[in-house]
């Protein structure tokens, strides 16, 4: 009798910042682009670290998008909205965090990217920034996606983990110099 031996401990490895940028493309609904205007619809994705600044804590907090695990939810077909590819230069740092909250979420970096903006138009993330990132780093250490796959259960759990997992210990200085 033989054995077979497998090895699962396959991994992939590259740099999270590199000096060049990627070049990146983007579908945006066509009325979406209309309500920002033509000047600044180009622009729009080049505001995707800033975005992540503000929202990146909410989203790892907030419900997820997605309603089904074991599927990745995407913007509605182009049949029924009109979309526009919009090709953008972003640092690769920025696209991998951007795919790992799309993929807790279980929607298309597009589905999350649209979903931002919505935030922004809304007014979402002048309410939010200070309570988030108040005294705190605006991003956690660590980001790790993970898709568990539970066989003899028959479940999927798609889990984002955080370090620090879901507190900023901050110091605050103003009870040290009172006024």
């Amino acid at each position: 009798m033989g054995y077979l031996l497998l090895n699962s401990d396959q991994e992939i490895h590259s740099p999270l910042h590199k000096d060049r940028r990627e070049t990146v493309t983007l579908l945006i609904p066509e009325a979406t682009l209309q309500r920002f205007g033509s000047s600044k619809a180009h622009s729009l994705p080049k505001r995707i670290p800033q975005m992540l600044r503000t929202y990146g804590k909410y989203l790892t907090a907030t419900k997820r998008l997605g309603k089904k695990a074991g599927t990745t939810l995407y913007q509605p077909s182009p049949g029924e909205k009109k979309m526009k590819r919009i090709n953008v230069r972003l640092g690769s740092g920025s696209w991998t965090l951007l795919g790992a909250l799309a993929q807790a979420h279980g929607v298309s970096r597009c589905y999350l990217f649209n979903y931002l903006l919505w935030l922004e138009e809304s007014g979402v993330g002048e309410s939010i920034f200070e309570t988030f990132n108040a005294g705190v780093p605006a991003f956690h250490s660590n980001y790790s996606y993970i898709l568990h796959l539970d066989l003899p259960y028959n479940r999927v759990t798609r889990r984002l983990n955080t370090t620090p997992e879901c507190q900023f210990y901050t110091l605050d200085y103003r009870d040290w110099f009172p006024n």
